[in-house]
């Protein structure tokens, strides 16, 4: 998004007056975010087969790992010997060498 686009939104948000404006511009931001994450679940679901070796964005760090099954919305993954399920949302494909 263009950077004079979030400014007139930033503005907007400033002149904000009331408690249920607020909560609308709130929901309108949570639908979208909702939206978007969905989209890259979906892409990624599409993407994604067993046995692939994926980059997993975790909180202590980007872990390689490798995919085990499939959910919905999210996948089993080794890392080492350790078994964990992830959101598809963090996972990335590893760059092939």
């Amino acid at each position: 998004m263009r950077d004079s686009v979030m400014k007139q939104l930033i503005n907007s948000i400033d002149e904000i007056s009331s408690n249920d404006e607020m909560e609308t511009v709130i929901n309108a931001i949570k639908k979208k975010q909702k939206e978007l994450k969905a989209e890259l679940t979906l892409n990624a679901l599409k993407s994604f087969e067993v046995g692939d070796r994926v980059l997993c964005n975790a909180r202590d760090g980007v872990h390689e790992a490798t995919i085990t099954k499939i959910n919905r919305t999210t996948a089993d993954i080794e890392i080492g010997k350790d078994k964990y399920t992830a959101p598809l949302s963090i996972l990335k494909p590893m760059e092939v060498a």
